[in-house]
């Protein structure tokens, strides 16, 4: 199957929104956290690092200096009071183990509280005798220092650790941009919500009745005006009706007049001129409702399940009949497909691409159908000199022709208009590709000239698939 391109994505207003305050709200927090962080957590880190530093350089001069008998009595007292655990060892572990900010300050500050290193005691890398690790099970931290002619070793818990800096700023981080998304999608769902419903309804057409007015004050004044715009343009729409179809009633009669002026004076006149005349009126006549179907405006029509292959079999040898050089190409998962369809717009949509294509492009024309992931496509292409993308917008309007000069075919440019109302009541999407920019055809021939594109959504045209007793 055939994948149609998407169209880039458009963000709502909702979205963006809810990103421009998160992310906004985030930019100012994250720069708050990082003032706070250097102005305040990290002096008071240091603050207390250098506090637990001097406890533990004075309890380690204090252990040195005191008798073998009273160095129990300090190591219990320094464990009950101070949470930290004193013994000698033997030979420093010359490992750096840790890079927690507060416990990097307390090995600096343990440094520069140590008078002098003993001989033989200095890493060669850093010129330092303190050394500082993890314990097992990350219980806790051990610091070694040498004193004198001793090697102490202290231990502590993590709790005795106290700014942990990452985690406490994780923790307001995380925890200050969660809360800011939660108010802001609560606030932008409240300020957006009835602009959003105010789109939606207006997107399905012009509302019937009054919208409700909701809202901020900028949204109601909004809604009102779309309120009153919406009444204008049913009143204008409506005395544009009643006018249209006076004019065509006072135009149809003088019209049935003249037809009935030839019929009976068939006699008296040219067989040739009576033919071109009669052409003319029944021109006059097609004119005049095509106008007023487009001015009435377009309904849904009742859809029906229906044959595909079939019905544009039939559709392809109707105008092969009239003398159209026009072929029929289905693809193979089209081939066999029953598609819940509105008939009667169908083959006003399709008679209407095939004349434009018939007067405007040069033959053959082909019927093209296509089945993609979602949508059933049917194209209709002609080998003539196409349009470009500015006459292709310009003649989407009613009464909009190409320059009759240039084409040397005339017309009264409603086909198109009528063509894609239709389409659109139905829920379908008619576009129009310049040559060499067809969708559909990714790997096999462009045509040269137009490529009108009737796309039929799954949605709102159901297919399944016949059985073979079916087709």
């Amino acid at each position: 199957m055939i994948r149609k391109s998407r169209p880039p994505r458009v963000w709502s207003l909702f979205s963006t929104t809810a990103l421009a305050l998160v992310g906004s709200v985030s930019f100012i927090l994250v720069f708050a956290l990082s003032a706070v962080t250097w102005f305040a957590m990290v002096p008071m880190a240091k603050h207390s690092a250098d506090d637990l530093a001097a406890l533990i350089v004075l309890s380690a001069q204090t252990w040195v200096e005191l008798p073998k008998d009273a160095q129990p009595s300090l190591a219990a007292e320094l464990k009950t009071q101070h949470g930290l655990k004193i013994e000698e060892i033997q030979t420093l572990s010359r490992q750096h183990g840790t890079l927690l900010p507060y416990v990097r300050f307390l090995h600096d500050a343990v440094v520069r509280r140590l008078n002098a290193c003993p001989p033989g005691t200095r890493d060669n890398a850093t010129g330092e005798c303190v050394y500082m690790g993890v314990l097992p099970d990350r219980a806790g931290y051990w610091l070694e220092l040498p004193m004198a002619d001793d090697v102490l070793r202290f231990e502590f818990s993590r709790d005795r650790v106290g700014y942990r800096i990452p985690f406490t700023l994780g923790a307001i981080l995380v925890g200050g941009i969660l809360l800011t998304l939660i108010q802001a999608l609560f606030l932008t769902r409240r300020l957006t919500r009835p602009v959003s419903q105010l789109a939606e309804q207006v997107s399905r057409g012009l509302p019937d009745a009054p919208l409700p007015l909701t809202g901020p004050q900028e949204t109601r004044v909004l809604i009102d005006a779309v309120n009153r715009r919406s009444a204008e343009v049913a009143r204008l729409l409506e005395n544009r009706t009643i006018l249209l179809a006076g004019i065509s009633h006072d135009l149809r009669t003088p019209l049935t007049r003249l037809s009935l002026g030839l019929a009976l004076a068939q006699d008296e006149i040219d067989p040739d001129l009576q033919t071109r005349m009669q052409a003319d009126i029944e021109q006059m006549n097609r004119l005049i409702a095509e106008v007023l179907q487009i001015a009435r405006g377009v309904s849904q029509s009742a859809s029906e399940p229906t044959p595909l292959h079939l019905w544009l079999t039939r559709f392809v040898a109707a105008w092969q009949q009239r003398g159209t050089a026009i072929s029929l190409v289905v693809d193979e998962p089209s081939a066999a497909l029953e598609i819940d369809v509105a008939t009667d717009s169908l083959q006003r949509i399709l008679d209407n691409l095939v004349e434009n294509a018939h007067r405007y492009g040069r033959p053959p024309i082909t019927l093209r159908c296509l089945r993609t992931a979602d949508a059933q496509i049917l194209c209709i292409e002609d080998e003539g000199d196409g349009l470009t993308t500015t006459e292709i917008i310009r003649l989407r309007e009613p009464f909009a022709r190409k320059d009759e000069a240039r084409s040397g075919v005339t017309g009264y440019g409603l086909g198109l208009s009528l063509a894609q109302a239709l389409a659109q009541a139905q829920g379908w999407e008619l576009d129009l590709y310049t040559p060499g920019e067809h969708p559909y055809l990714p790997d096999g021939p462009m045509p040269k000239g137009l490529a009108a594109c009737l796309r039929l959504p799954a949605s709102v045209a159901p297919v399944r698939l016949l059985s073979s007793s079916e087709v």
